[in-house]
């Protein structure tokens, strides 16, 4: 079972991660939104600790969301461990290099239905650690007030998004059916199902895309980083496997993750 997953994270076709070739694609001097560069104020960390639940598993580093939320009440950064999270955030947020601590994240396995004994029947969730799970809380956010802000996404794409939800979507859908069918007019509907849409999502195929439609500086420096020398291990009951290179596509369980995959 181990091998199964840990095969799903490597670049089976060469073309996700960072050789010479693609790595062009993502230098392309054009314009980007000027919120990329934004710096990331103490609000922005104290929001994003806010929305992280409690009693949740931590990652590999086997610290839990509490402990930096000890600092949430603070106007500013006042306390050692308030300026310490702090500086590391805006460290890695203004280099995009992730330290080596942070980079690796713990998959395990929640089952889904059908044969239990096919690895296809199993959602893949990563235990990130805390700490880098709020920055890419921050980095999503960020994507979400930039999109919101200049419309990239279109509206029709509904998935993953703040204030849309399967009723709007499927109250719409049975409304223009109902309409057309008043009118005498056939409806045609096609339905895509992906095989592990989230596990070979290609990584330069991602930050092409989110170059293409203004996501640049360090904010896409951030995004780099998050996958550039990322690593994990597949955790089946108490077997944890050896550390392994994370080649293709995006964490679930990953608050930053839904809006990539918009993208």
């Amino acid at each position: 079972m181990n091998y199964h997953f840990i095969n799903l994270a490597k670049d089976a076709t060469g073309n996700s991660q960072f050789d010479n070739k693609l790595e062009n694609l993502i230098s392309i001097d054009c314009d980007y939104y000027i919120e990329c560069d934004s710096t990331i104020v103490w609000s922005d960390i104290t929001d994003a600790l806010g929305d992280k639940p409690n009693n949740k598993a931590p990652g590999s580093d086997g610290e839990p969301s509490e402990v930096w939320k000890l600092v949430m009440a603070e106007p500013t950064p006042s306390s050692p461990l308030a300026k310490l999270i702090n500086k590391i955030i805006n460290i890695m947020y203004d280099t995009g290099n992730i330290p080596q601590c942070l980079e690796t994240s713990v998959v395990f396995l929640v089952p889904k239905k059908g044969d239990l004994k096919d690895p296809d029947n199993y959602r893949v969730i990563s235990l990130i650690t805390t700490l880098a799970k709020l920055v890419v809380k921050i980095v999503a956010t960020k994507l979400c007030k930039i999109d919101a802000k200049y419309n990239i996404l279109l509206k029709e794409q509904a998935g993953f998004r703040n204030f849309d939800e399967c009723a709007d979507q499927a109250t719409t859908l049975y409304e223009i059916v109902r309409r057309r069918k008043i009118q005498n007019k056939e409806t045609w509907l096609c339905y895509i199902d992906y095989s592990k849409p989230y596990d070979r999502f290609p990584h330069m195929a991602l930050l092409h895309k989110l170059r293409s439609v203004g996501i640049g500086g360090k904010l896409l420096n951030m995004i780099k980083g998050m996958y550039y020398a990322a690593k994990i291990a597949v955790r089946v009951g108490n077997v944890v496997s050896n550390l392994t290179e994370y080649l293709c596509g995006v964490r679930q369980g990953c608050p930053v993750s839904p809006i990539l995959f918009d993208f």
